[in-house]
């Protein structure tokens, strides 16, 4: 399909800025061939004090579905966005998002879907000694997915899960930088959204990896993960290599291939994330 876009973006002072956008367009089932009209508008504004960073963004969207009949499926959705970082002091900050949509349907209350993420993250950096970086997080997630868009997949599920995770990295050398991360899922799912019958969906996950500054403005990246699904009694192993290339200072991109089919987000149930992908990473 083909989707218009137009946004404008104002800074009127340093520490302020406004956006407004729009999508309008079309989309293609490849597998069905139905046709999907979307229109869609947003507004966001972020405001910086000195220790304090705030950003907000509201989105405004409405699909129409061609149905098996050729008659239209209206769905309208709502997405509130928040983000803030707060420096306590030179070495630690604290960061944090709370994400929400809503979306109701013209077929009926069965298929509405309710989605909600609230992260708040603790980051270490001491100034003295900047090999070193340490983020603690915490993510509470629910997601009721809405019966027209999702497949028979995990994806489907009901979920309601709070994820602790832990990530440590640092730099051997200027060449070298190693690194870890552990987090753990306390999840519940559920087959069916009408009477939901939530199950234990527990997991730890386990990942050691290795970012190689090769040459200029070239980064290799390796890792290798298992996952514990305690509750299955059931875990899976896998690596990961990835190839980055900086563009400038505080961005880069990259390639690379997942061998394993498991995510290191434990807010994905599915396991259809092996092979090819593509990574944009931003920093500060």
């Amino acid at each position: 399909g083909l989707v218009h876009s137009a946004g404008v973006k104002l800074t009127p002072v340093d520490k302020l800025n406004l956006g407004v956008n729009l999508d309008v367009g079309t989309l293609k089932d490849p597998d069905t061939s139905a046709e999907l009209e979307r229109t869609a508008a947003g507004f966001s504004v972020g405001y910086g004090f000195q220790r304090l960073t705030l950003a907000s963004g509201l989105e405004y969207r409405v699909d129409n579905t061609e149905q098996t009949d050729s008659s239209y499926a209206k769905r309208t959705s709502w997405l509130f966005k928040n983000s803030f970082k707060f420096q306590l002091t030179p070495d630690w900050r604290i960061v944090g998002k709370f994400n929400h949509s809503q979306s109701e349907s013209s077929l009926g209350e069965s298929y509405d879907g309710d989605y909600t993420e609230a992260v708040l993250g603790y980051a270490y950096r001491p100034v003295n000694f900047d090999r070193l970086n340490v983020l603690f997080k915490y993510t509470y997630f629910y997601n009721l997915p809405a019966a027209d868009t999702t497949s028979a997949t995990d994806s489907s599920y009901v979920q309601r899960s709070h994820i602790g995770a832990v990530d440590v990295m640092y730099d051997l050398t200027p060449r070298w930088t190693l690194g870890a991360k552990y987090a753990y899922r306390l999840g519940q799912i559920a087959l069916d959204r009408e009477n939901p019958d939530f199950f234990d969906s527990n997991a730890h996950l386990y990942v050691l990896r290795a970012d190689w500054h090769f040459m200029h403005r070239w980064d290799a990246l390796m890792e290798v993960r298992r996952l514990d699904l305690t509750d299955a009694e059931d875990s899976r192993s896998g690596a990961l290599v990835g190839l980055y290339r900086h563009l400038g200072n505080h961005f880069k991109v990259g390639i690379g291939y997942n061998f394993s089919d498991f995510s290191d987000d434990l807010t994905q149930l599915d396991y259809r994330h092996q092979g090819l992908f593509i990574n944009l990473v931003g920093k500060m």
